[in-house]
């Protein structure tokens, strides 16, 4: 047998070994698991816009602008979705926030860029709006928090113009513009119907511009401020939760100068404020002990309502005054071209506190316009007219000067002036009018009445301005219904006076066709505007007496747009 060589056989026996007692053969690999593909984030957010829809078409028909969805997110309670928006000087804006059907309530907000609350809806339900008008900041941080529930949340803003805004508020259901519900604070249950009370009191047609709830504590004020526009007045009523007792509240300057105290109403404490410009006040609020939260709620009143106030109400006027022989000359040239002859001076002297200054004069026949001019540093000045039996004529206030006005035959009178907040110099002029409409020269102190109403705001009217008035009867047993139209995207306003005999007006102004109305009262003169959207409208003023009889001259006039 042939022999192997070594090596091979070394080989040969090392395979054998392997093949026979070593480990088992490896197994095929297995090909990798299939995995899914990742989610895919979906640019874009939530369409809100099918949630406003309705309602924004709604309001266009009414006078409205155009949809902008601000914000349009899923939220859950707590949770709030809002932007700055910027909305036109000259304009209002509705602000509408609307939920799916799983969110129950929704409160919707306006913010000042300082984090000040501007205007807010409360109400317990899902369909809140808020209107905004003139004076506004031109930004806004507009937010929309869901109370209960959760699910999809849309926030809307249109523009509105401020002939449509009645019609607009009407259609929105948005709350504080005509004086009734305006959203509540749920921490002050009765706080709606104290408020209501307050503007009846007062007199006239308020609107809210301003609501808050606000920590107060002794050691320090709370502070707010709020603007008074020109030729109106504004309301500021704070009303204090249960733990707060004795509660404090001012009105300041820019200067930190006290220009008001608030008058207690129970509890609560009210302030007026009324201006012939544009001014800022502050409004310090501090308890005597007890820290806790107040509600504040401050409320603009129609133009010219400084005129037409209740004499208990005892606004303040805070109109900053001027040089004696400035502000005559500024009066002269505002007077200029207004259907007015060469002033008469009836008399220059100084208004003291404490005391009346008197004059004799001689009221030509006709009308005549009566300018009590203040100087400085007289503030606050009060002005009355009286004929030679001593019967009124006419009586005013006002922050930088009092305006008066006369109708009827030529008869002796006396002026009375009494400086209310500040001593200071004056100047009485007379100037006779143009213009003697009959149905004026007939009541005279209805007359002086309305053309207060109408030159307030220093509109500087004379009274070719009340050229259309009609003379009404009025008893406290009968109602009075008076038609007038309204053209489309206008409004009309209807002012009434009393003469002597009667106290206490009521005037239901109502669309004729929908029935939507507002009621507005007055002791002696009130006024109130009825807007139209596109399609125009019909319209009635009913008058009422609430006392006595007597007759009223009223004035139906369309507004410029």
């Amino acid at each position: 047998m042939t022999r192997l060589p070594v090596r091979i056989a070394s080989l040969v026996l090392a395979a054998l070994a392997a093949g026979c007692g070593g480990a088992a053969p490896a197994s095929p690999t297995k090909p990798a698991a299939a995995r899914p593909a990742p989610p895919r984030v979906l640019p874009g957010k939530a369409d809100g816009r099918a949630l406003l829809a309705m309602d924004a078409a709604r309001v266009q028909d009414a006078g409205a602008g155009a949809l902008e969805v601000v914000a349009a997110e899923y939220l859950s309670e707590g949770d709030k979705a809002g932007a700055f928006v910027e909305v036109p000087l000259d304009a209002c804006a509705l602000v509408m926030a609307r939920g799916s059907p799983s969110v129950v309530d929704v409160d919707l907000f306006a913010y000042e860029d300082d984090g000040a609350s501007f205007a807010v809806d409360e109400s317990t339900d899902a369909r809140p709006a808020i209107l905004v008008c003139p004076p506004h900041p031109k930004r806004l941080w507009l937010a929309a928090r869901v109370v209960s529930g959760s699910g999809l949340v849309s926030l809307g803003v249109q523009s509105v113009p401020t002939s449509a805004m009645a019609a607009v508020e009407q259609a929105a259901g948005a709350r504080g513009r005509s004086g009734g519900e305006t959203g509540r604070l749920e921490a002050w249950p009765g706080l709606e119907a104290k408020l209501l009370a307050h503007r009846a009191w007062l007199g006239g047609r308020w609107e809210d511009v301003r609501r808050a709830a606000v920590p107060v504590a002794p050691r320090a004020p709370t502070r707010l401020t709020v603007a008074v526009e020109a030729g109106r007045c504004l309301d500021v009523f704070v009303s204090p939760s249960d733990e707060v007792g004795s509660l404090e509240v001012v009105a300041e300057d820019a200067a930190g100068r006290i220009l008001a105290r608030g008058k207690e109403r129970g509890r609560d404490r009210a302030i007026v404020l009324c201006s012939a410009t544009a001014n800022e006040v502050t409004v310090a609020m501090r308890p005597r002990a007890s820290t806790g939260i107040v509600a504040v709620v401050a409320s603009r009143s129609a133009p010219g309502a400084g005129a037409a106030l209740d004499v208990s109400a005892r606004a303040e006027h805070v109109t900053e005054t001027r040089e004696l022989d400035a502000a005559r000359a500024a009066l002269a040239k505002d007077l200029t071209g207004k259907g007015f002859g060469a002033p008469k001076t009836v008399l220059v002297g100084s208004a003291k506190l404490g005391s009346r200054a008197a004059a004799a004069l001689e009221l030509p026949a006709g009308c005549a316009r009566i300018d009590v001019v203040a100087g400085k540093p007289l503030a606050d000045a009060a002005a009355s007219l009286w004929n030679d039996r001593g019967a009124l004529l006419a009586e005013g206030r006002g922050g930088a000067g009092v305006t008066l006005f006369s109708c009827g035959p030529t008869s002796p009178a006396r002026i009375d002036v009494e400086a209310l907040a500040r001593p200071g110099p004056f100047a009485v002029e007379l100037r006779k009018d143009d213009a003697a409409p009959a149905a004026l020269v007939a009541h005279p102190l209805a007359a002086a009445r309305l053309l207060a109403v109408l030159d307030a705001g220093g509109a500087r009217i004379s009274a070719a301005a009340a050229s259309s008035t009609q003379v009404v009867a009025l008893d406290a047993g009968a109602r009075t219904t008076l038609p007038f139209d309204v053209p489309a995207r206008g409004c009309v306003e209807v002012t009434a006076a009393l003469d002597r005999g009667g106290s206490g007006l009521d005037l239901r102004l109502a669309d004729a066709s929908t029935g939507e109305n507002t009621v507005t009262r007055g002791r002696f003169v009130l006024s109130d505007r009825l807007c139209a959207g596109d399609a125009g409208a019909k319209g009635n003023a009913e008058l009422r007496l609430l006392a006595g009889k007597a007759d009223a001259l009223v004035l139906v006039r369309p507004l410029p747009p």
